[in-house]
């Protein structure tokens, strides 16, 4: 069984935002025993507790604490392997495909080249190079042609060269793509290089050491300092899911998890039911999540011309809900437009008439693509909306006023699970602060105010991404808030949000976090 973060401590700050609505309106202090909360309150009442039990005191000075975030929805394996092994050619600092290519080939000579060769750039590149435009194989071929390359222009596109596209099976003009996507062709049927939804095709380049190191090293560097305690993720295989047990078993990592498997590249839903036996459901650091699914990709051809691109027909997927519900086994479905959020919620509404139980199947961005003529579909389903506030910012500036609808949706009674979505397309969507931010102000990478009566409240954003994700992942008697019995996981900041101009929360600094008593990050 894991050894569990398990530290006792009295942590002091200037003020505690418990988000208990039960909790006390006036604390400063949260006595820790075995990683447990075991009272919030006073400093001055709690110390004569502390004291006599040889309990340490750890004095935060003028500082807010708060519960860490649980982030509801994050590619943590996959953020923390793109920042390691892949050439980072984002847009910026690189403002054109000849400045890309130059770095994509300095790097290829200093890299096997018995490898794929994975290149990470910006949402909508294609809007932010000078050649207004995305690499064609052949400009990938003259720049390294002697392994296969892909360059992503977000998780969901990417320009792939000629060994790349051969490899995957996407060369001939008859090519069938097993995951739904979009080839662009010539004229005489041979591929451009542009192609959706080709990355769950592409082999991992990382092995098991190097794994293992770059996942301790960015949970402890990358995603405590945002003070984020809880991932719900997804391994890109079972080999990961094993390895991270693995350090989990020799409490190296300094994240909890839940895991979630995506179906059918990692398997269909029995196989992955059966992953369940593989974890202890008493683990404190690491539990079996669910299956993902995908009801489409990215909703658009790659250049940002939508494109409705379901991977499933509407009885395909109401078959795969209905037997993961009999499973018992917890579903998320993705989808980037409303047709497939319909889709998604017609399932899940489907599968729950068929076996009325109670559930808490997902509708993974939900709560940014969705049509709410079909709020009344999605909540006689029971489907729980997911947002990712940071889309907002770093997508295309042509959002529509109503992307996002967060003041409906919450007005209407839906709890949004709070997401960074961190694939390592946008490096600094892992600060909850800034998806925080996002959500409260509302203004786009242009600085522009989208929809400004849709924005929430700083409570509201801070519940996104603490109580409402908990509750996105059943942990809400155990996370999200600051409150006896909850685990020990604070984010202890400079500056308390709730009264923080909103155009400053962005930068407010995290100056520890604490997991299970025990501190894992120090600024």
């Amino acid at each position: 069984m894991t050894r569990p973060f398990a530290q006792d401590g009295l942590f002091i700050g200037a003020g505690v935002v418990t988000m208990d609505p039960k909790g006390p309106q006036a604390a400063d202090a949260v006595l820790v025993a075995d990683g447990h909360i075991t009272a919030v309150g006073a400093a001055k009442d709690l110390v004569s507790e502390a004291e006599p039990a040889g309990i340490d005191v750890i004095d935060c000075g003028d500082s807010t604490i708060l519960p860490g975030f649980v982030d509801g929805h994050c590619h943590f394996e996959m953020a923390t392997t793109v920042e390691v092994d892949w050439v980072h050619v984002h847009t910026p600092p690189y403002s054109s495909l000849a400045e890309i290519a130059n770095e994509i080939a300095r790097q290829a000579a200093a890299r096997p080249s018995d490898q794929w060769l994975l290149c990470r750039s910006s949402f909508s590149m294609h809007e932010k190079v000078e050649e207004r435009r995305l690499f064609t194989r052949q400009e990938l071929d003259e720049v390294c042609g002697d392994r296969p390359v892909a360059v992503f222009a977000s998780l969901h596109v990417c320009s792939l060269n000629t060994l790349a596209l051969k490899a995957l099976d996407l060369w001939e003009p008859n090519s069938i793509h097993r995951e739904h996507g979009v080839v662009h062709r010539s004229a005489d049927g041979t591929p451009t290089g542009v192609v959706t939804e080709a990355f769950l095709l592409i082999p991992a380049v990382t092995g098991e050491r190097a794994f293992k190191t770059a996942v301790v090293d960015k949970a402890a560097n990358r995603w405590n300092p945002a003070g984020t305690t809880t991932v719900h993720t997804m391994p890109e295989s079972i080999d990961q899911a094993r390895w991270e047990m693995d350090l989990h078993n020799r409490r190296e990592l300094s994240l909890r998890q839940r895991h979630y498997f995506i179906s059918p590249a990692v398997g269909d839903v029995a196989a992955i039911a059966n992953l369940r036996k593989l974890y202890d459901e008493g683990d404190a650091l690491l539990r079996f999540g669910g299956i993902k699914l995908f009801a489409n990709g990215c909703a658009h051809d790659g250049y940002g011309h939508a494109l409705n691109d379901p991977k499933f027909t509407q009885e395909e997927l109401d078959d795969i809900v209905l037997e993961a519900h009999r499973h018992g086994i917890q579903v998320w479905i993705h989808s980037l437009n409303s047709q497939g959020i319909a889709s998604a919620a017609t399932a899940i509404g489907r599968a729950a008439d068929k076996l009325p139980r109670p559930h808490r199947h997902r509708i993974e961005h939900g709560g940014d693509y969705i049509d709410l003529r079909d709020l009344d579909l999605i909540s006689r389903s029971g489907a729980l909306l997911v947002t990712t506030p940071q889309f907002l910012y770093s997508t295309s500036s042509d959002l529509s006023e109503k992307h996002a609808p967060w003041r409906t949706l919450i007005e209407h009674g839906i709890r949004l699970v709070g997401a960074t979505d961190s694939t390592g397309t946008v490096p600094d969507s892992i600060a909850v602060l800034r998806n925080v931010a996002v959500a409260v102000g509302r203004h786009a990478a242009d600085g522009r105010q989208v929809g400004p009566e849709e924005a929430v409240t700083v409570q509201e954003a801070l519940s996104m991404f603490t109580t409402w994700s908990s509750y996105g992942g059943f942990e809400e008697h155990a996370k999200g808030r600051i409150a006896p019995g909850y685990f020990a996981d604070f984010a202890i900041l400079d500056k308390n949000p709730l009264i923080t101009p909103v155009d400053e929360i962005a930068n407010i600094q995290v100056l520890k976090t604490v997991l299970g008593g025990q501190v894992v990050h120090s600024a």
